[in-house]
């Protein structure tokens, strides 16, 4: 029913059929409002009364991290990563391979080059 129907010209049996209708629709919709209200009044399922996952439960409260400005610095390894070279080393290590990884060929003085300078830990100590 979309709209009210006009009073005066039903008669006492559909008034009566109209009344009933009516009444029955009330009582369904006060069933599901008492359920609804029952269900707002239980506890909130939690990973220790329910058989939910513990990612589903309270997180922690952890302070937020200060926002980064600008891109992410470089790792160790990458290009142009990680700390700036020093200036005057402790230490200098020079590494010249014997001989090729793949085909074990030997290389000579000619063969070497520098490749790239590193403020890491040596591999010897």
């Amino acid at each position: 029913m979309t709209e009210l129907p006009d009073f005066s010209r039903l008669s006492d049996a559909e008034k009566d059929a109209l009344i009933r209708l009516l009444w029955q629709r009330l009582e369904k919709l006060e069933r599901e409002v008492a359920e609804l209200r029952d269900r707002l009044a239980q506890p909130a399922k939690t990973p220790d009364n329910a058989s939910l996952p513990p990612s589903q439960g309270r997180k922690a409260a952890v302070p937020e991290k200060p926002r980064r400005e600008g891109p992410r610095q470089g790792s160790l390894g990458r290009k142009e990563g990680g700390r700036p070279l020093g200036c005057e080393p402790d230490e200098t290590y020079i590494a010249k391979p014997v001989c090729c990884a793949h085909c074990n060929a030997p290389f000579g003085e000619a063969d070497q080059m520098l490749h790239g300078r590193y403020d890491k830990a040596c591999p010897r100590a």
